[in-house]
């Protein structure tokens, strides 16, 4: 069984990496893979406070993992990646 658990972008450098803030980051990162959304849509989306998800969104943006525009947040593309990423099968 190799479930896995955490998002490899929710990993952050200059921060401790707690369990509850990789989960967080994990959801997150999994909602914008697919499109931009807004703090407080996000915080509807996985049934959080607006301000842990801000607070995770700056942590993030500080490593350039996601970016703001206007009002919408979104993934830059930068931060770790999968090792099967790079693997071609």
């Amino acid at each position: 069984m190799n479930k896995k658990i955490y998002e490899s972008l929710a990993f952050l450098r200059t921060i401790r990496n707690v369990r509850k803030g990789l989960i967080t980051r994990s959801k997150i990162i999994k909602i914008l893979k697919n499109n931009k959304f807004s703090a407080k849509e996000i915080a509807e989306k996985i049934n959080m406070s607006y301000s842990a998800i801000r607070r995770q969104l700056k942590l993030m943006e500080r490593e350039k993992i996601v970016r703001k525009i206007g009002r919408k947040w979104s993934l830059t593309g930068y931060g770790q990646k999968e090792i099967m990423d790079f693997i071609k099968l």
